[in-house]
């Protein structure tokens, strides 16, 4: 394959907004005098799911960066379905936290994570349609 130097920039831009969804706050909430703040890399420990999405998002990056299309799209799908499936879970639960009273505030990780997960894709997509093979060439 040929490489696609704007390609894999998009592609880059795209990943860091995805690690920004991933490490900022994702939401707050305050219940019963405690406060706790969640991001879907880190909480106590590293989150297995932000680790598996992150890890997704790099291989992504990696193969725009070394120039092969078909895994750049393969990975690019299953890191945007990945936010996706995050994101709809976490706000499913934000609203049981506030169906038992609890104050609960979205963070900008929640909007970033979906903005991630589209971003991600139209970034696969774009690098995908714009590299050519070497028959073309």
């Amino acid at each position: 394959m040929k490489k696609n130097p704007i390609g894999a920039i998009v592609v880059l831009l795209a990943t860091v907004v995805v690690f920004l969804g991933l490490c900022l706050p994702f939401y707050k909430v305050d219940a019963f005098g405690i406060n706790m703040s969640v991001s879907l890399m880190y909480t106590d420990s590293v989150s297995v799911v932000g680790v598996i999405w992150a890890a997704f998002a790099v291989l992504t990056l990696l193969f725009a960066i070394i120039g092969v299309k078909v895994p750049v799209l393969i990975f690019g799908i299953l890191t945007s379905m990945g936010m996706f499936l995050s994101y709809g879970l976490n706000n499913s639960s934000l609203e049981e936290y506030e169906a038992l009273g609890a104050f609960v505030e979205k963070g900008n990780g929640n909007s970033l994570c979906l903005a991630g997960a589209i971003a991600i894709l139209i970034a696969a997509i774009i690098y995908t349609s714009t590299t050519k093979s070497k028959k073309n060439s």
